[in-house]
């Protein structure tokens, strides 16, 4: 194998890198006491990120699918385009994302309501709610797809 001396380079981790769509930074300070973190962020944590040129991808791949002149009913659109939300969920899901994909999830329902109603500023929330779109209709959340770690702890007690 060879070395490609273009793209071989030593990076500081605090000005972060990119690899395999993922940008990878350390962590920048954190101003609060560790008494009143309630997160798993840490100063000076590794975090992972999609990069910006993956998530222009995502969003032209949706775009093309969800465009208002599509020939298509609601019912398909979803089909076409969970596979898209599911690719790219299960593949970010253990970055640093739950925000982004909270963003995105709104991103894409308000796409489809401009679909379904052909203009831009639509009222598509009332004839088509967030709620039947996930529901009834079967559309993928990539909030969802994130795992939720808990940490439960049981107790028994010992009868003697």
């Amino acid at each position: 194998m060879r070395i490609n001396p273009t793209k071989t380079r030593i990076v500081r981790v605090q000005h972060g890198f990119e690899f395999l769509g993922y940008k990878i930074k350390r962590g920048k300070g954190l101003r609060l006491p560790l008494h009143e973190i309630h997160t798993r962020l840490r100063s000076g944590g590794l975090y992972a990120y999609p990069t910006q040129k993956s998530l222009r991808h995502f969003k032209d791949q949706v775009r093309s699918r969800t465009s208002r002149k599509a020939p298509v009913t609601t019912e398909v659109l979803i089909e076409q385009l969970n596979p898209v939300l599911r690719g790219w969920g299960h593949y970010y899901k253990r970055a640093h994302v739950r925000r982004l994909f909270h963003q995105l999830d709104g991103w894409v329902v308000r796409r489809l309501w401009a679909h379904r109603h052909k203009r831009w500023r639509c009222q598509g929330w009332k004839s088509l709610p967030s709620a039947s779109l996930y529901g009834e209709l079967g559309l993928v959340n990539l909030v969802g797809l994130i795992r939720v770690r808990l940490f439960c702890v049981e107790v028994y007690l010992a009868h003697s």
